[in-house]
């Protein structure tokens, strides 16, 4: 009792501020842990970002699947145009949205048709890594006879998302692509 009537106001708060951070330190300690979990899911390669590269491809099979429902697709062209755009909404290959205008068409000897589809993602800049590019481009030829890669262009992006590399610039392993992809078919006897 006498120690308590020697403090001073001083020393009281600074005893009342001691005792106050210790009962918070658990919380504090609670709170930093929830919000390291939360940044290593919002990482690039964490939990969320995974969750919503999930959404957009089964949001892409969604729309796919939807017109095929409503009888707007499901023609000659429109079905490699589909397995195309079912390929890049694949789980290993996770393209997202790509981009091919009208197949340009020619015929050879014999009757053989091919239909070539440049291919290439819908924001030009959007880079992939290496692992993507090479699963869609596998997955496409062997899931499928008729289908070929026929020709494929790469460009490395350097670290700051710039696609001219210098010489002495250690580019990342992000790449923006095009590709052409041929489709080979005869077409059936009317």
């Amino acid at each position: 009792m006498k120690f308590l009537n020697q403090l001073t106001f001083a020393q009281s708060m600074i005893i009342v501020c001691l005792l106050g951070s210790i009962a918070l330190a658990p919380l504090l300690y609670g709170n930093h842990s929830k919000i390291s979990e939360l940044t290593a899911a919002v990482a690039e390669e964490g939990e969320l970002s995974m969750v919503v590269a999930r959404i957009q491809s089964n949001s892409l099979l969604y729309t796919q699947l939807h017109a095929q429902k409503s009888g707007e697709s499901m023609q000659g062209q429109d079905q490699t145009t589909a397995y195309i755009l079912n390929i890049a909404a694949d789980d290993k290959v996770e393209m997202g949205r790509i981009n091919f205008p009208k197949p340009q068409r020619s015929e050879s000897g014999g009757g053989i048709v091919d239909e070539t589809f440049t291919v290439k993602p819908d924001d030009p800049r959007r880079a992939f890594d290496r692992v993507n590019i090479g699963n869609f481009l596998y997955t496409l030829e062997n899931r499928t006879r008729r289908l070929r890669v026929t020709q494929l262009s790469m460009d490395a992006l350097t670290a700051a998302g710039k696609q001219n590399v210098l010489a002495e610039e250690f580019p990342s392993d992000k790449w923006t692509f095009t590709c052409k992809v041929t489709s080979r078919s005869r077409p059936s006897s009317e």
